[in-house]
């Protein structure tokens, strides 16, 4: 569950950002602190999330490797947001994977495929491909500010994907 401040899906977005900045820039995404401070930085507007482009970049630089699990050799382009699940049919909303995660996440979102257990595992370059579409999603929506994510009014991770429906 995100902290009690987190009151919108762009706070949730910003609060999942904030997290994969703390693993890119102290090596832990449970650092409270860092992400606290960073999470208050996004929401003011004095740092923005990486665009698209950059994650793009790091895909071009990893390109022999699974995004997932970083096996090397016979690859496959994979959807982050499934198709069948809204997800677009571009570069933007793919990675390089192995035959074996591209079968096991089939048309799982990112968080419901790793699970909670596992969430803090997600690698960097698809999760953040990952919150830019959930934000452009909910942007394009209006509902970006909206207090609610899921047909329970539920506010977390594992309801991003509601934006798509």
């Amino acid at each position: 569950m995100p902290p009690k401040n987190i009151k919108t899906a762009r706070d949730l977005v910003y609060w999942e950002y904030a997290k994969l900045i703390a693993g890119s820039a102290v090596g832990n995404r449970k650092n409270y602190g860092f992400i606290m401070h960073t999470f208050e930085r996004l929401k003011e507007q004095k740092i923005h999330p990486s665009a698209i482009l950059k994650e793009n970049k790091k895909l071009v630089e990893e390109s022999n490797k699974c995004a997932y699990c970083g096996m090397e050799g016979d690859l496959h382009w994979e959807h982050i947001i499934p198709k069948s699940k809204g997800g677009d049919d571009t570069i933007d909303n793919m990675v390089q994977a192995c035959p074996k995660c591209n079968l096991t996440k089939s048309d799982k979102d990112l968080y419901e495929w790793y699970g909670k257990e596992k969430q803090y595992d997600i690698p960097r370059l698809p999760l953040g491909k990952y919150l830019k579409i959930v934000y452009d999603a909910f942007e394009k929506k209006g509902t970006l500010d909206s207090e609610e994510m899921s047909n329970e009014g539920k506010l977390d991770v594992f309801h991003f994907s509601s934006v798509f429906e």
